[in-house]
């Protein structure tokens, strides 16, 4: 029973990530008094998907619960948290008076296209060999879930945050980040692709 605790957290982390899109896009289709409540709720659900990726892999260590499903299943999960998130908020902001929003759409299609094909290659990959990840793809994953984490709380707390008038510096700032995270992502991409181009070459 114990063993499949890591898998349980992997595939409620994979439920909640189109739950939680679905959330975003209700939070800017919806009246004031009901928006608020789902742009909690966003924040709220993503926080504890993102635990999931930390807990799952700690109960796997701990239980020796280590299988082919779980190194299937966890990272379609990690992709699928930072993708359908990510695309929800590009069609958000582009159906807004959002600054910079094909910054922030562009940055999004890079992140889901370098995760799809990457996704893709460690599948059909021989020997095993597209099951490793690099640590800095891991940076990556947690960077880039620590970018949507901190927008959402941010859109959840906005009626404090433009009170205090920080509105026009944090947004510009996430908008950075989320730049430089899509950056990464394409050179952890590169950083696979490139010694298999040159073995292949």
């Amino acid at each position: 029973m114990l063993k499949q605790i890591p898998n349980a957290l992997t595939l409620a982390r994979l439920v909640l990530a189109p739950v939680i899109a679905w959330a975003i896009w209700q939070a800017y289709n919806s009246t004031d008094e009901v928006a608020q409540s789902w742009t909690i709720w966003s924040a709220v659900l993503f926080i504890v998907a993102a635990l999931t990726d930390l807990f799952d892999g700690m109960a796997a260590r701990a239980f020796d619960a280590h299988s082919k499903f779980g190194r299937l299943i966890d990272p379609i999960a990690d992709k699928a948290l930072v993708g359908l998130p990510l695309i929800a908020l590009s069609v958000v902001a582009a159906q807004t008076p959002w600054p910079f929003w094909w910054a922030i759409a562009a940055s999004t299609a890079v992140i889901v296209l370098r995760d799809t094909g990457m996704t893709v290659l460690r599948m059909t990959a021989k020997d095993g060999e597209g099951a490793r990840v690099s640590s800095l793809a891991k940076i990556k994953t947690a960077l880039e879930l620590t970018v949507i984490g901190a927008l959402l709380v941010a859109v959840a707390a906005s009626t404090q945050i433009a009170a205090d008038g920080w509105q026009d510096i944090l947004y510009p700032a996430w908008v950075v980040l989320l730049v430089i995270t899509a950056a990464l992502s394409a050179y952890t991409a590169w950083q696979y692709l490139a010694p298999a181009k040159k073995a292949a070459g």
